[in-house]
């Protein structure tokens, strides 16, 4: 990796670590939560508001969090951030109202937030704008392994604690498998203490702050967010909702866990290849056919039993597995140098938008439709912003 000075490796592997935890946590805990708004009797409209609820305080600190990390470090950041998401993760272990769900999981959405923000800065203050494929590429296949043992911890305990005599809806595994989340969340932020150091950035943002506007403003810019916003809520989606397609397949809990790690591990798959395939290819052929592709198999995903379900989600997995990095570097290409940490803070607050909205209408699209209309509304989505990757200016490189 190129870096922007000497001594990268004593960032890296903390960051990396960090980088695998806080994904385990959010991915073990997400399911889990919709399991045991299940469990409460919520519903496909409760899991939404849930889902939604995720997102709430992200929406509104994301640029703030961005701009504190850039004067301040992404120490900070990341250590309160893995304390959030351990708090909350226990919190959530022993919630049994709806209200509580929604709040406790605000909370953690902020602990990611925060976390996702300090690492993202990281590399970006420590890594040479020419090298921000191959930095983010490396990054989001630690992330994905974090997406792959989050599921699969939380299946494995939650399907133990049901062998003992727990109920086939998964109630009485839900708050040990949570307590696993909690402990990704401690991990997180123990390694958090060796990520931080003096960085370039932060001298910059604070002698000079580009207004918002002029940073949306970069040719590009918001395609990029839109681009994001629509890969990451898909993903949202899936985890949301896949337990509610599983009950209705006949499904358990260790069979819905092992489709969410089987698409972690194809994203795994996909970002490892990543770099050879916009070599071969280049980056908005790869951008757009795997945006494609993902709402193909999105579409086909709930007319699918089990047995068929392996494939598709194997595809679907592989697909929106390319689309963050992709977006993370098309960001940070067309944002000046300075502003990047902001940047990037837009993209994430993009994202949560279309966490707290998408999850909202799908919420009442399940309601009158069921799990159907949520997938279909999903494919739809992509297949727009595929349009728009297809025109959008991406960087001197595409």
């Amino acid at each position: 990796m190129t870096t922007r000075r000497a001594g990268a490796g004593r960032w890296f592997g903390p960051l990396m670590v960090a980088a695998v935890c806080v994904q385990a946590a959010t991915f073990a805990a997400r399911p889990m939560v919709s399991y045991r708004a299940i469990e409460i009797g919520a519903g496909n409209l409760g899991i939404g508001l849930i889902t939604a609820g995720f997102s709430v305080l992200p929406l509104f600190a994301a640029v703030s969090v961005g701009r504190r990390v850039d004067a301040s470090g992404e120490r900070g950041a990341a250590l309160l951030g893995a304390a959030l998401i351990t708090g909350s993760a226990l919190a959530l272990a022993v919630a049994r109202s709806l209200w509580a769900l929604v709040l406790l999981n605000a909370l953690f959405g902020l602990g990611h937030l925060l976390s996702v923000v300090a690492q993202q800065a990281v590399i970006a203050n420590r890594v040479a704008a020419g090298g921000h494929d191959r930095a983010y590429a490396r990054f989001t296949v630690f992330t994905s392994l974090g997406q792959l043992a989050g599921p699969s911890a939380a299946a494995l305990v939650a399907d133990g604690t049901l062998a003992t005599g727990g109920d086939a809806g998964g109630g009485a595994g839900v708050g040990p498998a949570l307590v696993v989340a909690a402990g990704f969340g401690l991990v997180a932020g123990l390694a958090s203490l060796w990520t931080d150091g003096p960085g370039p950035a932060r001298g910059r943002a604070a002698v000079r702050r580009f207004p918002l506007r002029g940073t949306l403003g970069q040719e590009g810019m918001w395609q990029a967010l839109v681009t994001s916003l629509a890969t990451v809520s898909t993903i949202d989606l899936v985890l949301a909702y896949l337990p509610a397609w599983g009950q209705s397949r006949g499904a358990g809990v260790a069979a819905v866990g092992a489709l969410l790690a089987l698409r972690a591990a194809t994203t795994m798959a996909s970002r490892l290849a990543m770099e050879r395939l916009v070599l071969r290819y280049g980056r908005r052929a790869v951008l757009v056919t795997s945006t494609v592709a993902a709402a193909v198999t999105v579409a086909a995903l709930p007319l699918c039993g089990p047995a068929a379900a392996v494939p598709v989600v194997a595809l679907m997995g592989f697909a929106l597995g390319l689309g963050q990095p992709l977006t993370l570097s098309w960001v940070a290409g067309r944002a000046r140098a300075g502003e990047r940490g902001t940047a990037l803070a837009l993209r994430l607050t993009g994202n949560r938008l279309g966490q707290v909205l998408v999850p909202a209408v799908a919420g009442v699209v399940a309601g009158a439709t069921g799990v159907l209309g949520v997938f279909a509304l999903s494919a739809a989505m992509l297949a727009a912003t595929a349009g728009l990757a297809a025109r959008a200016p991406m960087s001197t490189a595409e």
